[in-house]
């Protein structure tokens, strides 16, 4: 069965945690995330790694060589809450299409 690994903020990775992708990692810095990396290519199940963008200009010397050297799993860079178009409602869009469950953050209004 494929799945789904995550390296990100804290706050992205926890949103792709409660969500349900148990491979989901925050990264602090650029250590934490090349640990991170490393701990999900050598996870034979896992088929694709999502990195925010900042995650993915840390590591941009490190993903060069794994690519080159492998076709899976596919590593995709994603809008984080530090990215350039910080939009909660692109991360859920993609979490929705992802692994199909959507998820509302705040307060609904009451309906009147």
């Amino acid at each position: 069965m494929a799945t789904i690994g995550v390296i990100a903020d804290r706050e992205t990775a926890t949103y792709f945690k409660i969500t349900g992708i148990g491979n989901s990692y925050p990264a602090d810095n650029v250590k934490e995330a090349e640990e991170r990396l490393i701990e999900l290519l050598q996870n034979q199940e896992i088929s694709i790694i999502f990195i925010t963008e900042e995650v993915s200009e840390w590591l941009k010397p490190t993903l060069i060589r794994v690519r080159r050297g492998r076709e899976y799993p596919l590593i995709v860079s994603i809008a984080g809450k530090q990215g350039k178009e910080p939009q909660a409602d692109r991360l859920a869009d993609l979490v929705k299409k992802t692994i199909g469950v959507e998820i509302k953050i705040g307060q609904e209004k009451p309906s009147n």
